[in-house]
């Protein structure tokens, strides 16, 4: 019983932490240029303030896991919760871009709730429950991600953006208080108990990209360039959303509806392809989401108008936010629960430097291109990671 509260407790607390990520972050770009930064300067510095978290992070994702398997995994995750909301109160407390820059940077040294989080469920339900139940909690990811940037665009109205960052907050010590009273960390038997500590921080990530541990090293790529893509995306769309709507008109709003639609797409669809890959495999699921997210991506670059582009985000929701339940049931079943807080760390890690590439990726393709080229460049990668995908295992049939 307590195991599945355990469960019950992390998805609503995951289900927070999105809803707080997704109020404030998304609108940086427009938080940027309240604070001063002239528009010539406002891509540079979105590639900046977002890369400063996600390089941090990187850094600190395999010190997170490492101590979550020998310290306990429920003390990781009260840690990220509690200097997570730190971090968004000192944000809403910026005066600069500089202020802000370090204030993401610490943000980055916060992270790893959700990784915490991800791998205390993997270790509290039977391993053929692990599909559908991370499917369950990629989807309180997802639906904490359509509220907030709605919640975000409408607070911004009433209270300023200033004051979404400490609802964000407020969010965060909500969390940490639910798991310290009602998480319970599962203990480890046998052997799994005797080898967590016997590993370093080196010898993990050489466990994990070692030859005979093909399948790790592929699903970590993967991770990487998928969040590549994402975050890409994510830091232009609001720009975007300006430009097509003329500089006119309630941005924050609108940009925090066309965002959340994607959200919601995600959030209809990512139990259904948790349980297509738990029934038909992992990888036969990230193959098709991958593609599809691909397709649909690209032609987000071919509308002129906000209708035609919210309807591309819809569809793109449908696909590319149901890769992660396989990806993440992928990861448990290739690693023993012995090892599984320092691969959710390493997997964290992975996003990480994903999410630090993706903007200033973003920031080069617009600076020499234009935002639309953004688009193009992130569908492309996902493409190839689907027909990397087919070759390397649907056509071994491997599933």
């Amino acid at each position: 019983m307590k195991f599945k509260r355990n469960v019950i407790v992390l998805i609503i607390s995951m289900f927070l932490v999105s809803a707080g990520y997704t109020m404030v972050i998304p609108f940086l770009p427009l938080y940027l240029s309240e604070l001063g930064v002239p528009e010539e300067q406002l891509t540079l510095w979105t590639g900046l303030v977002f890369s400063s978290c996600f390089f941090v992070a990187a850094l600190m994702g395999p010190i997170w896991g490492k101590l979550a398997d020998t310290s306990g995994k429920k003390k990781m995750a009260v840690r990220a919760g509690i200097l997570l909301g730190f971090s968004y109160l000192f944000c809403g407390l910026c005066q600069n871009e500089y202020h802000l820059l370090a204030a993401r940077a610490f943000q980055g040294f916060a992270n790893g709730f959700v990784a915490a989080a991800m791998a205390i469920i993997s270790v509290s339900v039977q391993s053929s429950e692990i599909g559908v139940t991370l499917g369950a909690a990629q989807t309180a990811l997802v639906i904490g991600g359509i509220c907030g940037p709605l919640l975000g665009g409408a607070l911004s109205e009433f209270i300023g953006m200033r004051g979404s960052f400490f609802v964000s907050a407020a969010f965060l010590w909500i969390v940490s208080l639910a798991v310290i009273f009602f998480v319970h960390e599962p203990a480890l038997k046998g052997e799994e108990s005797t080898d967590r500590e016997k590993t370093s921080i080196k010898d993990d990530i050489s466990y994990a990209f070692a030859l005979k541990n093909d399948h790790l090293r592929e699903l970590l790529a993967i991770l990487f360039l998928l969040q590549v893509t994402i975050l890409m995306i994510q830091p232009v769309t609001s720009l975007w959303v300006r430009k097509l709507m003329g500089d006119s008109g309630n941005v924050e709003l609108v940009s925090g509806f066309i965002m959340s639609s994607g959200g919601l797409a995600g959030a209809l669809t990512t139990a259904l392809w948790g349980k297509f890959g738990q029934s038909r495999g992992y990888y036969a699921a990230m193959f098709i989401t991958l593609s599809f997210a691909g397709v649909i991506t690209i032609a987000q670059s071919i509308p002129s108008s906000i209708i035609g582009f919210g309807i591309c985000q819809f569809l793109v929701g449908c696909f590319v936010i149901g890769i992660n339940p396989s990806l993440n049931a992928a990861l448990v079943k290739y690693t023993p629960s012995s090892f599984r807080g320092r691969v959710f760390g390493l997997s964290n890690t992975a996003q990480q430097f994903g999410n630090m590439i993706g903007p200033i990726l973003a920031s080069f393709v617009s600076m020499t291109g234009s935002i639309r080229e953004v688009y193009i460049a992130a569908g492309v990668i996902q493409l190839l990671l689907g027909f990397r995908l087919f070759f390397s295992r649907i056509k071994k049939g491997e599933y």
